[in-house]
């Protein structure tokens, strides 16, 4: 059994109250667990920054997840191959017709955008999907991405629409690279969650709530933005010309939040309780280490969880978009992957992704761990630094208390 020493709480706690105290972020979440339940949990903040009327934030409060959606939606593609329904080898143009003459960018305009394609050699497949090397990248061509994610959809407007938007006059969906030699970060997650629609037969938010959600006891997690949800939820910040935090309300909309007129977005559309994403990252642990009851995921789809898949170029790919040492990443069927031990951090075998409104997370077999972290704030270029170097702060803080 993992537990942490009290004075590393304490820290931690300081480190998050200093930090919401001080303005430099707005409120602050922090779980961790261990197989047999949670060791830690802290939150720090009021829910609505420079408003002392404001309700502190507590556990069930909901945050926008972003990108960690993928790991959900990774899951109920692995469950579908253990259905029969599909294989890693399958094309998908099998079942998004949409997705079956992709084109490669060649040439860009001086504004950047896509001047001259070629047409893709192979197909894209279910795998390549799960592994981001389909060659497929967000804003690859231009805004399109970000018109197809805020559009309203009508009840009769399906991924159909979604792809119509997306690829524009475009023949086809616009490659990176020729599907399977390189790494990519786009939208191949939403792809796999059309796909999980269509073979399923059910809405990507019933699905999940069908097998992963109601098995684990999971209540506070959705793509439909309920009332109750609605009430829960915390507001999204920015940072200002003065680099000081500022409602996002002047913005721009970043996904359509009608309930109703919504598509399900597999890379990013989930609104949940950092709570309960720490119990499926509980249950991953305990599926790992075989102590899982019911488990949603058999032996073999666990293990794809946390085995590399990359070629040596596309994972030197992935290592360089995160800074780190080229030969210290890897992707697995659902998270990116630690190949080496991080001198007083998370261990070789860590699988982690992060939400884009920052939240992180972390999933450490070796140690027996799970962390979950975040807040809510829209970065202004790329990664919120103030955010980043607080995360690694904690973590610091977490495998300095660790106790066995």
């Amino acid at each position: 059994m993992v537990s942490l020493s009290e004075q590393k709480q304490d820290v931690i706690r300081g480190i998050m109250s200093r930090a919401v105290e001080s303005k430099t972020l707005p409120a602050l979440f922090c779980g961790i667990t261990d197989r047999n339940g949670e060791i830690f949990m802290h939150q720090a903040g009021r829910k609505i920054v420079d408003d002392p009327t404001s309700e502190p934030l507590d556990e069930d409060a909901v945050f926008w997840l972003c990108s960690q959606t993928k790991l959900i939606t990774s899951i109920a593609a692995l469950q579908l191959i253990e259905q029969g329904k599909i294989q890693l080898s399958t094309p998908v143009s099998e079942i998004l017709p949409e997705l079956a003459n992709p084109i490669i960018v060649t040439a860009r305009d001086a504004n950047g955008k896509p001047s001259a394609t070629a047409p893709a050699k192979n197909p894209i497949t279910f795998g390549q999907l799960l592994n981001h090397t389909s060659g497929m990248e967000y804003n690859l061509d231009g805004a399109r991405y970000t018109q197809a994610t805020k559009h309203a959809y009508s009840k009769d407007e399906d991924s159909s629409t979604f792809f119509r938007l997306h690829q524009g006059s475009f023949p086809g969906e616009l490659l990176k690279f020729e599907p399977g030699t390189d790494f990519a970060y786009g939208n191949s997650t939403e792809c796999v969650g059309f796909i999980v629609e269509r073979l399923s037969g059910k809405s990507l938010d019933q699905y999940f709530k069908d097998h992963i959600f109601s098995p684990l006891g999971i209540t506070f997690a959705s793509f439909r933005l309920t009332p109750d949800l609605k009430e829960r939820l915390l507001p999204l910040y920015i940072r200002d010309s003065e680099d000081k935090l500022a409602r996002w309300i002047s913005k721009p909309p970043t996904i359509n939040q009608d309930p109703e007129t919504i598509l399900h977005f597999g890379g990013e559309g989930l609104y949940s309780s950092l709570k309960d994403y720490l119990a499926v990252l509980r249950h991953l642990l305990q599926m790992k280490e075989g102590t899982a009851t019911n488990p949603i995921l058999s032996g073999p789809s666990v293990a794809a969880i946390f085995e590399p898949t990359l070629d040596i170029p596309a994972s030197e790919t992935l290592a360089k978009m995160f800074g780190l040492p080229v030969g210290s990443a890897q992707f697995s069927r659902a998270l990116m992957l630690q190949t080496v031990d991080l001198p007083g951090r998370r261990k070789k075998g860590t699988g982690s992704w992060a939400g884009w409104a920052c939240t992180s997370y972390f999933v450490d077999p070796e140690e027996g761990l799970a962390v979950v972290f975040g807040t809510q704030l829209i970065p202004t270029d790329g990664w919120d630094r103030a955010y980043q170097r607080l995360w690694l702060e904690v973590e610091e803080a977490i495998y300095a208390g660790l106790q066995k």
